[in-house]
């Protein structure tokens, strides 16, 4: 079953981000580990249907800087994966 796609407004690391990438962590969510899979502040870790925004398997919809195209196949890892982060890149984002 397919992870929850990261959606256009409002996101949030908790109720968003942490759930698209299957993150095993409840608190210490660090929107630079969430991005890319690497240790920063805190060091989150993911489940086997998930893993790093970077790695999302489509991205894109409204509000997304990087693509406006929704279920976009995801090409800018990149970009997410990089400093500085962007909580607006990761819209759209989902493991399929």
């Amino acid at each position: 079953m397919a992870l929850p796609k990261v959606p256009t407004t409002n996101v949030g690391i908790y109720n968003h981000i942490r759930v698209s990438t299957d993150c095993n962590e409840n608190t210490n969510l660090s929107l630079a580990s969430l991005c890319n899979g690497g240790s920063f502040a805190f060091d989150n870790s993911f489940g086997a249907a998930g893993g790093p925004a970077q790695s999302f398997d489509v991205i894109g919809g409204t509000n997304n800087p990087i693509t406006t195209t929704a279920d976009s196949v995801n090409l800018h890892d990149d970009v997410i994966g990089n400093a500085p982060f962007n909580l607006a890149n990761c819209i759209g984002g989902q493991y399929t």
